[in-house]
This record gives C-alpha cells, sequence and structure tokens, in this order.
C-alpha cells in the first residue's frame, strides 16, 4: 500500500523534478508535490499546505538553498531539508549542515536519495514524538500545578530521565529546600542510599513489566522512603508516584506525591517495643505456668516442652508466617494447663483411669481455656488450648468442633500432642514409640487429624531424621 508523502519541491528543471518524483514512487510513496523556484512562492506554498519534506537544489535562476533555508527558519516549520545538487564542494555542504540542511545528495548519485529522504522521515517522526511528550508533559504540570501549590503533601513530576520539572512549595517544610533548590538538585541527592536502591530497584522492575506489556499501566507504587533534609537530618516519607503518559500511552514523566511520615514511623517503633515488652511478659508468665505443671504431674514432665517443639517445627515445614509458628509453640508449652485443676492422685495414678476419672482429665481442655482467657497476648492462646482436643471429623472434645471451625495452631498442637503422648511413657502404660504414633497419625488423616498437618509431621519424622526430644 502506498504512503502519503507530501513534497516542496525547490527546483527550476522540470526533468529533475521528475526523477525524484518517480525515484520516491517507486519505493512506495503515494506523492503529492509543489514546485517553488523563487522565495516568494516557497513562503506562499509553506502558508497553503503542509509537508513532510523539503527538496532544494542548490542554485537556482532566483533563489539558492541558504536563501530557502531562512525562509523556512523563518516559518517555525520543522520540516526536514534535503539539497539535491549537481556539484556542490564539501566547505560547501558543511556549511549548509550548520545553517539547518539535514542531508545532502549529489544529483548523479540519486541512488543515494531514497534512502535519505526516508531517514529523515523516521528522524522528523522521532522529532515530533518527542515534542508531543514535552507537550504532554507541560500539560500534566500545567494541570495539577495549582493543586499542588496548595496542598500541605509534597507533589512532584521528574522526566524520564529523572530530572525534578516540577516540585511542590510544600518542600520547604518537608525538606527545609526551596522548591528553585529541588529543581536544581539531582534526584539521585534526594534519598538516603538505602532508600535509593529501593526505589532505583523499583523502578526498574516497573519499567521492565512494562516493556514486556504485562504491567496495568493504571496501577500506581507506594514506597516507604528516607529522605534527607537540607540540614542533613532524614525525614521518613511515603511516596506513591505513577507514569504520565502522552499520546499512544508512552511514558514521559512520573508524577509522584509525598507525605510525611515520621510519626507513623516513631508510633510503629514504639507499638513494636511495646509487642516485645508484652511477649516477654507472656513469656514469664508462660514458664511460670509450665513448671507449676510439670511441679504437679512428674511424669508428664517435658510433655509440653516436646509437644511444643514438635508442633513448631511442623508449622515451620508447613510455611506457615512466623508470628504463627511462634504463637503454636508459646501454647504449645501451656495446653496442659488446665491439669492444675485435676487431683494430682488422678495424674499420678499408675493403673487405667475410670470412667470419672477420664471426664475429669477431660475437662483440662475447657479449664486451661478459662484460666487463659484473660491473658493479654498477641496470639490466639485461650483457644488454642481450648481446641487442642477437637478432632477434623467432630468427635474431639470439648465442644466436638470439626473442620474449619478448628484453628489452624490447634489442628497442629493436637497431631504434635498425640505424637509426643503415645510414643513417651505414662503412669498407667510404657510408651507405645515413634512409628506406632506415626502410624496412628497416617491413618486418621483426613478423618481425625488435618491432612497438611498429618503430611508434614510425618515428612519431618520419615524424611528429615526428626526426633523428640529426651528428657
Amino acid at each position: 500500500m502506498d504512503i502519503p508523502l507530501r513534497l516542496l519541491i525547490i527546483e527550476d528543471s522540470d526533468r529533475d523534478v521528475a526523477l525524484e518524483v518517480r525515484a520516491l514512487k517507486a519505493a512506495g510513496y503515494q506523492v503529492t508535490y509543489a514546485v517553488a523556484e523563487t522565495a516568494a512562492e516557497m513562503k506562499a506554498a509553506l502558508l497553503k499546505q503542509a509537508f513532510d519534506i523539503v527538496i532544494s537544489d542548490h542554485d537556482l535562476p532566483q533563489f539558492d538553498a541558504p536563501g530557502a533555508l531562512s525562509v523556512l527558519k523563518e516559518s517555525g516549520l520543522d520540516i526536514p531539508f534535503i539539497i539535491v545538487s549537481g556539484a556542490i564542494g564539501e566547505e560547501t555542504a558543511v556549511a549548509l549542515l550548520k545553517a539547518g540542511a539535514h542531508d545532502y545528495v549529489m544529483k548523479d548519485r540519486l541512488v543515494r536519495f531514497v534512502p535519505a529522504v526516508q531517514r529523515e522521515l523516521r528522524e522528523a517522526e522521532s522529532r515530533r514524538e518527542h515534542k508531543q511528550a514535552e507537550k504532554a508533559l507541560k500539560e500534566s504540570e500545567n494541570k495539577y500545578r495549582l493543586l499542588a501549590d496548595n496542598v500541605n503533601d509534597v507533589i512532584f513530576v521528574l522526566d524520564m530521565n529523572l530530572n525534578y520539572t516540577y516540585i511542590s512549595p510544600s518542600v520547604k517544610i518537608l525538606r527545609g529546600y526551596e522548591p528553585e533548590e529541588v529543581l536544581k538538585q539531582p534526584s539521585t541527592e534526594t534519598l538516603t542510599p538505602s532508600s535509593m536502591d529501593l526505589a532505583m530497584r523499583t523502578l526498574s522492575e516497573t519499567m521492565e513489566l512494562e516493556k514486556s506489556g504485562r504491567r496495568d499501566i493504571s496501577i500506581s507504587q507506594t514506597l516507604q522512603l528516607e529522605m534527607i533534609r537540607k540540614d542533613r537530618t532524614t525525614v521518613w516519607t511515603e511516596v506513591k508516584f505513577s507514569f504520565i503518559r502522552g499520546e499512544n500511552q508512552q511514558m514521559v514523566g512520573i508524577l509522584g506525591v509525598t507525605r510525611d511520615i515520621t510519626e507513623r514511623k516513631r508510633a510503629d517503633e514504639h507499638l513494636k517495643e511495646t509487642l516485645e515488652s508484652l511477649k516477654k511478659a507472656v513469656n514469664t508468665t508462660i514458664q511460670v505456668m509450665v513448671s507449676a505443671v510439670e511441679t504437679r504431674d512428674p511424669y508428664t514432665a517435658g510433655h509440653q516442652l516436646r509437644s511444643a517443639n514438635l508442633a513448631y517445627a511442623i508449622a515451620t515445614e508447613m510455611g506457615l508466617q512466623q508470628e504463627k509458628i511462634d504463637g503454636i509453640h508459646m501454647a504449645g508449652s501451656i495446653h496442659d494447663i488446665g491439669k492444675l485443676s485435676v487431683p494430682s492422685e488422678i495424674l499420678s495414678k499408675p493403673t487405667k483411669l475410670t470412667n470419672i476419672e477420664f471426664s475429669l482429665i477431660k475437662e483440662h481442655s475447657q479449664k486451661g481455656y478459662e484460666m487463659l482467657k484473660d491473658v493479654e497476648s498477641p496470639w490466639p492462646l485461650a483457644e488454642i488450648v481450648y481446641q487442642h482436643h477437637e478432632r477434623m471429623d467432630g468427635s474431639g472434645y470439648p465442644r466436638n468442633l470439626k473442620g474449619d471451625d478448628i484453628l489452624m495452631e490447634a489442628r497442629i498442637m493436637a497431631v504434635a500432642d498425640v505424637v509426643e503422648a503415645m510414643a513417651s511413657h505414662r503412669p498407667y502404660r510404657p510408651g507405645l514409640g515413634i512409628d506406632m504414633a506415626l502410624e496412628e497419625i497416617g491413618k486418621n488423616r483426613e478423618t481425625l487429624y488435618d491432612n497438611a498437618v498429618a503430611d508434614a509431621c510425618l515428612r519431618l519424622f520419615r524424611e528429615k531424621g526428626y526426633q523428640l526430644e529426651k528428657t
């Protein structure tokens, strides 16, 4: 399909005009053209219609290439200008290129003519796209300037070379700089080294997604970055940025909003310190409870700790979050706290328990819940203790919970408790051994025990060499 091409030819030879037009038509262009032999004719032609390229002879009876370049420059139009001449010296050619000509072709070497035209058309298109991008960026800046000049958050615009093109006046409050100072400052001096690494890494990843076409162009990014103030102190900020786009959705700049979050960071740090302090206090309380249980029930000394350690290993094997794993370990270390309410003679009875005695032992889950329910803790310790004898099919106690009604932490605790209890010695029977304990877990996965928990437990012992600690 022919490509439309509009020519303005500065030439007094009909033959040369015909040769140039024919060459371009042969290259696939649908050529329309106007011919001018004087400055007046060239000015009239430029006013009358738009042209894609100007082709000019060097010397005409009433006109020449330098004059044509002057007319084009006066018009303010950005149109490629190629000189096609019979013979010009090298110095003349260089002077014409410095004056604004884009290329020159000797008439006796017209084989270069079409490639020169094609190259200049491509470069002209590239210049137009660049100007459109600059225009789009300028329009975006103007659009947001009035708003940005009157908000507390700092609004900024970067070009694609990461140079500031706009910064709102509120930067004076945030960083101590006047806006004019920031516009002269490289963006690389805005952030601390670690925050700059994060920002550049995020930008690079976003650009890669952009190139691959896998990124939603409407999505923005939010980062917490540490900025450098004029007095060399730092301030923590939250920066939300997105791309400014021109025609064809091409990226032409970056629009961002910066907010001071120093107080929020301080509050977060204080919260972390408070949480750590709470964890230490809970841990101390738990250790006292563990000692109390094991003092009253010497035969199960170590059972809680071994169960807790196994539950911790299972949760880790399952890939749970560390915060949840820590809570499971803590709950495991006191999961039998309710046995403080059971008479010690029943706990240490060397013979089989009666139904009444066993019913008293079964109450330890609920008793443990009642002891722990008002304890402030970052973990659901009371509920884990309450549910660690529940079973997936609803056959457990004390509430006959089933399936998803049972906390994942309690499902893990249930498996760890059974394995340790079966493998270890009890007053009324010797230990049954780890093989029998694992057989129980494997045989009743899906019915009594959670599938994922049971599988993780079996992998630990059979594939990864896990062993219960000896007391």
